[in-house]
């Protein structure tokens, strides 16, 4: 393999050139062929009614917020808002503060 790599090195850069788009010519063929052989087995129609309904990507996302959604509730409990009462008393508490006009 050494040799032949060699071979190769020594060759014009035209060649060298030549020879890689022959062999990726000849390699992409043959991944193309695999594609075009497996796709009688992807698009089956029993495997496709099965496919549909196992994997629906907005049900599953649904489905994973609800989870959390009870997960958090769950753990955190029942969180009360402030009563009416504790922000009357802040606005009592709160100083109202004049402002004086600047000239400038």
């Amino acid at each position: 393999m050494r040799t032949y790599i060699k071979k190769l090195q020594s060759k014009p850069e035209d060649v060298r050139k030549r020879i890689l788009i022959g062999s990726l010519i000849v390699s992409m063929s043959f991944v193309f062929v695999v594609w075009i052989s497996s796709l009688g087995y992807r698009f089956n129609k029993d495997n496709s009614v099965k496919t549909e309904e196992a994997i629906k990507p907005f049900a599953l996302f649904g489905q994973t917020v609800s989870e959390t959604y009870n997960n958090v509730s769950a753990s955190v409990g029942n969180i009360s808002l402030p009563k009416e009462e504790n922000k009357k008393e802040e606005v009592k508490v709160e100083k109202i503060i004049d402002l004086i006009p600047v000239e400038y």
